[in-house]
Order: structure tokens, then C-alpha cells, then sequence
């Protein structure tokens, strides 16, 4: 039930934000640009896209290494079954998908995959604030923008050093989680003490500064190939606005879909992408164009490989969604 309200919930905030979206668009100029747009630029921007889950899963290794010495392959396919899962179903459930897709094959505790999951999180958000840093060099950001950053920034400082006490000072941290444990049933606080003490046998990454600073550079690296994808997409609408507006779309969007919305962030991604373009003065016709074609070029290999690898793993859409509960094992 509660699933099924946070879905609601995710396809209200979708719908007004495809309205936000849609509401000023000239529909006669809309089909001029996708009319005239060059569908070849798409093919490096999904190439780069299924290069980024590469490198995702390569720096994800480093994470995994200290739980169990894995090759990059299935990895890589488990980051595709996540990131599909993350497409077609509801609240995010892709990331548990992809810490249980890992933990059956590996045979590894798939809290402690789940963990690995959020500590890439955190990485992912640091990485994302360095280039909103650097790029403020360039532009002005909107204010909603810096005070999202700011958030952002004390929210993943505070996930951080949780996660680093939880590894270097366990039983300490766990004893004060199970103190704020107290008010939940019995049966339930010793469940949450169970599943956090599992959870922190993915955090021995914390211990290797040296797989630290190359996760840091690999979380940079990965961001960077991003951007540079959404390159390909402005010279398809036959745009060249300057280089750091690829990086200012990628930050812009990237926020968007923080936010509660449906699968595949259909409404915060078009919104996000208007609200980026409109930047450097490009109509919210042509901004709405081109945000369902970059929609299509990330949301099609990555969707099509997952269901690939997902029938190959012999695993299930239906499956997939009750896998959320499997991964506290």
C-alpha cells in the first residue's frame, strides 16, 4: 500500500510538471524541430551513455573489492538491470533490484550490496557539486539552484560521515541507531539492528583511502562523459551553445530527479531541461524538443540492455518489484 501511494504521489508530481513543461509550448514550432532535427547525433550520445554505466560499474568494483573480488562484467550487468528497473518502476526500486541482482549471482549479503550502492550515491552527489562549483565560474545558476546545491551538499556530509562511523566506529554507532530504534515495536527494532548491522559489511571501502581517491576521480570522470553526451543532443537540434551548458543541462536535470516523480522521470526531466536551455535562450518549443529526444537517446539502450540482461539472469519485471524486501537479508 504504501508503495502504491508513493507511485501515486510520483505520477501527480510528473503530471504538473509536464504541464510546467508543456503549458507555453508553440506545438507548430515544436514539430519544425523534431522534424528537422539530425537523428545521427543521438547514436554517440547512447554510445556514451552505455559507456558511463561501464565506468559505473568499473568504479563500482572498488566498492565491491573489500566484500568479494569481482570482475567488472557482472557488475556492469547488474547496473544495467538497476538503472532499467529505475526506468519502468516505481520509487526508485531499481537501486534495491541492482543490490539484489548482484547479491544472487555473487552470492554476497545483498544488504551489504545495497550498501556499496549508497556509498556511490554519496560520490555521485560530491561529483555533481564540484562541476555545479566549477561551472558557476562560467554562468549564473538561478538561486533555487544554489540553495538545491547547498542542501545537497550538508545532506551528503551528513550521509558521509554516518557511513564512515558506522565502518570505522560500528559498535559505538550501531548502539546509538538501536537507542533511536527504542520507539519502533520490539520485533521491528531488532529487525532495523539486524539489517544495519549487515548493511555495514559494505562499507569496508572506508578503510582503503587509496580505492577512496579513485573512486573520487572515476565519480568525476563518469559525470564528465555525461555531459559531453549532452553535446551530441544540441548538435542534432543544430544548437552550439557553449561547452559548460552541457554540464549546467546535467546538473539541472540531475536535481530534477531527485524529486519523487514517475518511472523514468518522465515531467522532472522535461521541466529540468526547459529550465536549463532557457538559459542561453533557447525557446521552451525547441527546449521541449529536445528534452524528449535526449529522454529517448538515455531511456532506450539503457531500458533495452537491462530487460536484456534481466531475462538472461532469469529474473522478472513482476519478480523485480516484491526483490525490494530480499535485499535485507
Amino acid at each position: 500500500m504504501q508503495l502504491r501511494k508513493r507511485f501515486i504521489i510520483g505520477i501527480l508530481i510528473s503530471l504538473v510538471f509536464l504541464y510546467l513543461a508543456v503549458r507555453k509550448v508553440d506545438f507548430e514550432d515544436l514539430w519544425m524541430a523534431i522534424k528537422n532535427a539530425n537523428y545521427w547525433w543521438t547514436v554517440p550520445n547512447m554510445i556514451l551513455m552505455v559507456f558511463s554505466t561501464w565506468m559505473r560499474a568499473y568504479r563500482w568494483k572498488f566498492m565491491v573489492n573489500p566484500i568479494k573480488r569481482l570482475k567488472v562484467y557482472p557488475l556492469f550487468t547488474s547496473t544495467m538491470i538497476g538503472f532499467m528497473a529505475n526506468n519502468v518502476l516505481p520509487a526508485r526500486l531499481g537501486e534495491f533490484v541492482r543490490a539484489y541482482s548482484l547479491g544472487e549471482k555473487a552470492e554476497i549479503s545483498k544488504s551489504a550490496a545495497f550498501a556499496t550502492i549508497v556509498v556511490e550515491r554519496v560520490f555521485d552527489g560530491f561529483s555533481l557539486l564540484f562541476i555545479l562549483w566549477i561551472t558557476l565560474l562560467f554562468s549564473h545558476f538561478p538561486d533555487w539552484v544554489k540553495r538545491a546545491g547547498n542542501i545537497t551538499l550538508i545532506l551528503n556530509i551528513a550521509l558521509l560521515f554516518t557511513l564512515i562511523f558506522l565502518e570505522v566506529k560500528t559498535e559505538p554507532t550501531l548502539r546509538f541507531f538501536k537507542g533511536v530504534f527504542k520507539f519502533l515495536p520490539s520485533t521491528v527494532s531488532t529487525k532495523a539492528s539486524e539489517i544495519l548491522y549487515k548493511f555495514t559489511t559494505g562499507l569496508k571501502v572506508f578503510r582503503d583511502w587509496s580505492s577512496i581517491l579513485w573512486i573520487l576521480v572515476w565519480s568525476l570522470l563518469i559525470w564528465a562523459v555525461i555531459g559531453i553526451s549532452n553535446c551530441f543532443i544540441f548538435f542534432a537540434f543544430n544548437l552550439y551553445p557553449p561547452l559548460h551548458a552541457s554540464f549546467i543541462l546535467l546538473i539541472m536535470v540531475a536535481l530534477a530527479v531527485m524529486l519523487p516523480s514517475s518511472p523514468g522521470y518522465i515531467g522532472t526531466f522535461q521541466y529540468a531541461c526547459i529550465i536549463a536551455l532557457g538559459l542561453f535562450g533557447i525557446s521552451q518549443s525547441v527546449a521541449f524538443s529536445f528534452s524528449v529526444v535526449l529522454w529517448v537517446s538515455q531511456f532506450l539502450p539503457i531500458t533495452s540492455l537491462g530487460l536484456y540482461y534481466l531475462k538472461k539472469e532469469h529474473l522478472s519485471l513482476k519478480g523485480a518489484r516484491e526483490e525490494r524486501g530480499k535485499v535485507i537479508d
